[in-house]
C-alpha cells in the first residue's frame, strides 16, 4: 500500500466560518460563570513533514521476503488460513471501503 503525501488537506481557518455552537471562532461568551471555551491550535512543521516523507517514500512497496515466504509456503501446501482469519479480513475489508466513502 502507498501512502500519497502529497495530498495535503490542511487548509488555514476562515475567520467567517461558525464553530459547533454557531459562533465565530475565538469569540468566547460566560455562560453560567464558564471561563470560556477550550481552545486548540495546531503548528504544522513544513521541514518534519518532509523528513518523514522522504523517509516513507524510501520505503519498498512490496514486502518481498514476506511475499516470497508465503510463496513458498503457498507452492508446498503448508500455507493454512482458518475460516475466521478469512472472515475477519473480509469484514475489516468492508469496514475500511466503507469508511472511505
Amino acid at each position: 500500500m502507498r501512502v500519497d503525501l502529497r495530498a495535503y488537506g490542511v487548509d488555514a481557518p476562515d475567520k467567517a466560518k461558525t464553530d459547533q455552537a454557531g459562533k465565530a471562532p475565538g469569540s468566547a461568551t460566560h455562560e453560567s460563570g464558564a471561563a470560556g471555551a477550550d481552545q486548540t491550535k495546531f503548528s504544522f512543521d513544513q521541514a518534519r513533514v518532509k523528513t518523514l516523507e522522504a523517509a516513507v517514500m524510501a520505503q519498498p512497496e512490496v514486502r518481498q521476503q514476506k511475499v516470497d515466504a508465503i510463496r513458498q509456503a503457498v507452492g508446498k501446501g503448508e500455507y493454512a488460513v482458518s475460516d475466521t482469519q478469512i472472515a475477519d479480513a473480509i469484514s475489516a475489508d468492508f469496514g475500511a471501503a466503507a469508511g472511505a466513502r
